[in-house]
């Protein structure tokens, strides 16, 4: 059997890059960048900035293919999730104008104690909690598009500000704050980013920051991974999802609060 040629083996190594983002991103409702990003920048040596838009890319790929199983199985707000991309722009840009006027170090530290404290919760409702599945209580009037619209703001400026994907603040705020069950919040959260990542996108598009073939070779693996994890999340329990969420924030936590 002949050696695969370096360029096979980049090929193999995009594809298996996306398929793990695309089960993580699927099964969790979070999206993915947060695996995407560092990959490309330690495996393949992406500028910052490059990996950024190009992982923006590969998020709206697997995003799609993901809110596509979720909706299916009714897991898929869609209203709401308009309402908290809105927000979420709007949060974004705020955060982009203020980045350099606080200090990101006493922020982050606030945010790790918002993880720890959100992960505590959900591994306490995995492991101990025996009740039935959250129930959907927000509906979309006046008060729900406030919420909507809060929430949206509230998470665009996290991201922003930390430079965290907005998964990991919309799943958590939608299941503890607004009594979402797990796999509804994530199918919502996934459907929010796309107006998101897809804005964000164009805009790296602009500077030069979309790598196209590694996003077609990375974004290929993803929506295969999305559709095996998204799969996934409607199989496993609810309870052991809060408890692989928990645990997901609990690491995410540490790594932000070692972050120099």
């Amino acid at each position: 059997m002949k050696p695969l040629a370096k360029s096979d083996r980049t090929r193999l190594l995009l594809l298996g890059m996306g398929l793990a983002a695309g089960l993580l991103g699927g099964l969790l409702g979070i999206g993915g960048g947060v695996f995407i990003v560092p990959a490309l920048v330690l495996f393949l040596g992406f500028e910052q900035h490059r990996a950024h838009g190009t992982s923006l890319a590969i998020v709206m790929a697997l995003s799609v293919a993901a809110v596509i199983s979720y909706f299916a199985h009714g897991n898929v707000d869609l209203v709401f999730s308009v309402g908290i991309a809105a927000g979420g722009m709007v949060g974004a840009v705020v955060g982009g104008g203020v980045v350099q006027r606080i200090n990101s170090t006493a922020l982050r530290r606030i945010f790790c104690l918002f993880l720890v404290v959100t992960a505590a919760k959900m591994v306490y409702d995995g492991c101990v909690v025996k009740h039935a599945a959250a129930s959907h209580v927000v509906h979309f009037c006046a008060h729900g598009a406030l919420m909507a619209a809060g929430t949206g703001a509230f998470t665009g400026f996290l991201s922003a500000i930390l430079g965290v994907g907005g998964g990991i603040v919309m799943v958590p705020t939608l299941t503890v704050l607004l009594g979402f069950g797990q796999t509804l919040a994530q199918g919502t959260s996934l459907a929010a980013m796309l107006p998101i990542a897809f804005t964000g996108m164009l805009k790296h598009n602009r500077l030069g920051n979309v790598d196209r073939r590694v996003a077609c070779w990375v974004g290929a693996g993803a929506v295969a991974g999305a559709l095996v994890g998204s799969h996934l999340a409607h199989i496993v329990p609810p309870c052991h999802l809060k408890l692989t969420f928990g645990i997901f924030l609990t690491i995410m936590a540490l790594l932000m609060a070692a972050k120099k």
